[in-house]
Parts: C-alpha cells; structure tokens; sequence
C-alpha cells in the first residue's frame, strides 16, 4: 500500500492561550490543506521555527477530528508556550513548508520572539 504525505496545511495564528495542565492553545484560520488530531505541526516566526504536536482540535465548543480551508478553529498543541508563538505567525505541517515564502508573511513585529 502507498504511504500518502498530508497535504500542505497552513493556519494563521490569530490568539494564544495557555490552559494549565493542558498546553498551549492557538486559535485562527485553516488557510491551505487539513489537520487532525496526532499530527506534528511547525510554528514560523520570522527567524525561527518551533515544532509542536496537535493533541485535540476545537471548533464551535465541540471537538473536531479534522480541520479544512476556511475553518476558524482552535488547536490544543504540546511542546509549545505561549512567550514563543504569537498572533500573525504561521503553523504548517512539520516538513511540508515552503520556507522562504512563509518567512516573507511573517510579521516584523515578531522578531523579538526568535530568542
């Protein structure tokens, strides 16, 4: 059986909030592809990159199993805090980015965040 890559997903970070005893919470737009729950994912800033794993998805207050273009969801993700990501950075699946045009759509403002 052939093994299928997932699609290119992006998801631009609109807030970011921590839920003690959970992880980080990052909310905003499905902007290209799908997600789902068990899924490594990539935060981009503007000279850095963090990595991260999809623990649950919300949308509308209910938990989701996948996530497509146009959705406005939540993704409870590990191995992340909050002092490191911020709104207008970038997620996309771990490996499956086009690096040099994601950094370009970055926001300046977020230079700081690279320490």
């Amino acid at each position: 059986m052939e093994e299928t890559q997932p699609s290119e997903f992006q998801f631009e970070i609109e807030q970011v909030f921590l839920f003690e005893d959970r992880g980080t919470a990052i909310s905003g737009l499905v902007e290209l592809g799908t997600i789902s729950p068990g899924q490594a994912i990539d935060i981009h800033g503007l000279h850095t990159k963090r990595h991260g794993l999809i623990e649950a998805i919300v949308m509308s207050g209910e938990r989701v199993e996948q996530v497509e273009p146009g959705h406005v969801c939540t993704l409870l993700v590990t191995s992340l805090t909050p002092g490191h990501i911020g709104p207008g950075m970038l997620a996309t699946h771990r490996g499956g980015e086009r690096h040099k045009e994601l950094r370009e759509r970055v926001p300046r403002q977020y230079d700081s965040l690279a320490a």
